[in-house]
């Protein structure tokens, strides 16, 4: 494993009280967990799922088809997927304990989108560049660069970067309308943390928190 990173995957099958009310800022508006997948040395896919968002209970996050349901990228209404690069900064001063093994990692600005699918189960993950099964893009974000720190040479860390809301459409889910500019019309900032199992197709485990960005921040 190399890094962990941020892309995403998520969301929903409504009840009739769930509403995606604007948050306010610093508010947590979501919480997340998925994975990356390297394409080379120094890029890849990562791709995460909500398992809280706004007022939305985990519960009516995910699909139940074919079988009972299940909280993963194959059953999530929403996903998030972001394009990555990464580059080690050098040079810097190693703490004399950390053996080599703390290491500090850009990844630069970039985008994101939030796909939509009433049926996740329809879904081609054979090839990640073609992305035409995975839904109707409902969001798009541009990601601002930040910075993958960790102290086992790249296996675990954390990164924290923030992602402004471009655009976004409505979509509609058991008869209601949604719009992410109705929750998070600057976007998010969100808390990551990650780790890296080469043995694992998706190369990295990933879950964290987004809080809501306020107007002039």
């Amino acid at each position: 494993m190399k890094l962990a990173t941020i892309a995403l995957l998520g969301i929903l099958l409504l009840g009739s009280l769930a509403s995606m009310q604007a948050a306010g800022a610093s508010q947590m508006v979501l919480q997340f967990t998925g994975g990356s997948l390297f394409t080379s040395e120094t890029t890849g896919v990562c791709i995460w799922y909500p398992l809280l968002l706004g007022d939305i209970d985990m519960g009516s996050l995910f699909a139940s088809l074919p079988r009972p349901q299940v909280s993963d990228k194959e059953h999530a209404y929403l996903i998030w997927v972001s394009d990555f690069e990464s580059a080690t900064l050098t040079p810097f001063s190693l703490p004399p304990s950390s053996n080599g093994l703390f290491t500090v990692q850009l990844v630069p600005t970039g985008t994101a989108t939030i796909y939509f699918s009433s049926r996740p189960d329809t879904r081609d993950w054979t090839d990640l560049t073609k992305r035409s099964t995975w839904g109707d893009p409902v969001a798009t974000f541009v990601r601002k660069s930040g910075i993958f720190l960790s102290t086992d040479g790249g296996m675990s860390g954390g990164l924290t970067n923030s992602a402004e809301l471009a655009s976004s459409k409505p979509f509609t889910l058991n008869g209601k309308t949604f719009d992410f500019k109705d929750l998070i019309p600057h976007g998010m900032t969100c808390f990551e943390t990650g780790y890296s199992d080469q043995s694992n197709v998706w190369g990295d485990d990933e879950a964290g928190t987004c809080i809501a960005i306020g107007a002039g921040q």
